[in-house]
């Protein structure tokens, strides 16, 4: 374990505390506007719905975190992902035209499937 791993975990758990508490105010926003509390609560409801976000997403986060089992497997994670050796470029552009190329063979078999099938599925309706 390196000193960067646990500082990558706290920016993850950083991140998970952003998107849980952007989730929830828009979540928050659709309730209000559903219920009609932020027309009817219209000076306090945007703060009140933006702190309320802020401090759930804080306490998932404290949730998530305060496991010690949980942390040790999440370093365990970051430190395996550092062992893996990831392709050079020209091996992923090589990679990427392989797939590319794959779906268009695929595609036109699909396509031509499609034709024949229509054509006897008209002939046979008709």
């Amino acid at each position: 374990m390196k000193k960067d791993d646990v500082f990558y975990l706290k920016l993850a758990y950083l991140i998970f505390a952003g998107v849980v508490a952007y989730t929830l105010s828009k979540a928050f926003v659709t309730l209000g506007v559903q219920t009609g509390w932020s027309e009817r609560y219209a000076d306090l409801f945007t703060p009140v719905s933006g702190l309320a976000s802020l401090v759930l997403g804080g306490l998932a986060t404290f949730w998530l975190a305060r496991d010690a089992e949980r942390h040790e497997y999440f370093l365990a994670s970051i430190a395996e992902i550092r062992k893996v050796t990831w392709p050079s470029f020209p091996d992923t552009k090589r990679m990427t035209i392989v797939v590319c190329v794959v779906v268009a063979i695929f595609s036109l078999i699909l396509a031509a499937f499609d034709l024949v099938w229509g054509q006897v599925l008209g002939i046979m309706l008709a």
